[in-house]
């Protein structure tokens, strides 16, 4: 499929306290998706159906993020950010997104060629790989439904691999083991309890258009869940001042259901911490010293059900002279 480009300027609306937010940044990339779907079956987003006349929706399956080096505190208010990207299908009722996005300029033969997501990792410039099963929402969230698109895909815009993240997302529901680089001297911290965090879901914030427990949303929850481990479960409690300086650099996130906004989650979080290497840190207008790794599990409370699992590294860089 051809190379879509897109671009956003951060502002307020796009930030956390003094960097771009992981969350407003995959809402981005989220619509991209979308409207390279809609573009290559030639249909406005808003038509999309099935045989029946149902409406589809692009659920996600997994994210894998990854900064190349650098942290979202990388990317700071008034920057321009560059995305290019292009999917693709498999078996009529997937989709595959490949991102590439920086804020400065970087040439298209990046990704003419990449189909997989390990010809993502191969350019250093930070990336997005995402995997979108097409649905139907049934009256309820508890119940989604594949569909094929009731337009023919281009033969072009399609692939007879299944995709990374497809294949991958069944390993993990399997295994309950999400891969994900080892950090040398990493140690595990011991909470004060392993009972969940339950999070209430609000649906003025955490619904989409379609009444769906948004995707990018799950990623605020675990943030949640993780904020709420370092300052209530720890003997040392980790300060508000200090988790504001937290900035993910790589995220894999795999997702197996959505909830009702009746619902409640429950989130199990476990945390891991090492040394950074300070040569290997690309902003030197920090002083980074801790990477945590934060496991993050969220189930329905209603019925127990997973709903999603990740593993982040985040770092914690204090900028200097704060």
């Amino acid at each position: 499929m051809a190379l879509l480009k897109n671009e956003f300027t951060i502002g307020m609306p796009h930030m956390v306290p003094g960097q771009l937010s992981e969350v407003e940044l995959v809402k981005f990339i989220g619509d991209f998706q979308w409207l390279a779907i809609s573009k290559a079956l030639d249909v406005p987003a808003k038509d999309i159906v099935n045989d029946i006349g149902e409406r589809l929706y692009a659920s996600f399956i997994n994210l894998d993020v990854d900064l190349g080096g650098r942290t979202f505190s990388s990317f700071k208010e008034g920057a321009h950010i560059r995305v290019k990207h292009r999917a693709q299908f498999f078996a009529r009722r997937f989709a595959e997104g490949f991102f590439y996005f920086d804020d400065k300029e970087f040439p298209d033969a990046a990704l003419e060629e990449v189909s997989t997501r390990d010809d993502l990792r191969q350019c250093a410039t930070p990336w997005i790989y995402l995997t979108n099963a097409l649905v139907t929402r049934e009256t309820s969230n508890l119940r989604l439904r594949t569909f094929a698109p009731s337009t023919e895909i281009p033969d072009a815009a399609c692939t007879q691999r299944e995709p990374d993240g497809l294949a991958d997302q069944k390993r993990v529901q399997s295994t309950n083991v999400i891969p994900f680089p080892e950090y040398p001297n990493a140690y595990l911290i011991e909470g004060t309890s392993t009972e969940p965090f339950t999070y209430p879901i609000v649906p003025e914030s955490d619904l989409n258009g379609a009444g769906l427990l948004y995707f990018a949303r799950y990623i605020a929850v675990m943030n949640y869940g993780e904020r709420h481990f370092l300052q209530n479960r720890l003997p040392l409690p980790v300060s508000t001042g200090l988790i504001r300086f937290l900035s993910t650099e790589k995220r894999r996130i795999f997702y197996f259901a959505n909830a009702n906004e009746t619902d409640n989650i429950a989130i199990y979080v476990s945390v891991r911490v090492s040394p950074v290497d300070e040569s290997t840190v690309a902003d030197k207008t920090q002083c980074t010293r801790l990477r945590f790794v934060f496991s993050t599990d969220l189930y329905r409370v209603s019925d127990g059900t997973l709903m999603a699992k990740s593993v982040a590294s985040k770092v914690l860089g204090i900028p200097w002279g704060a």
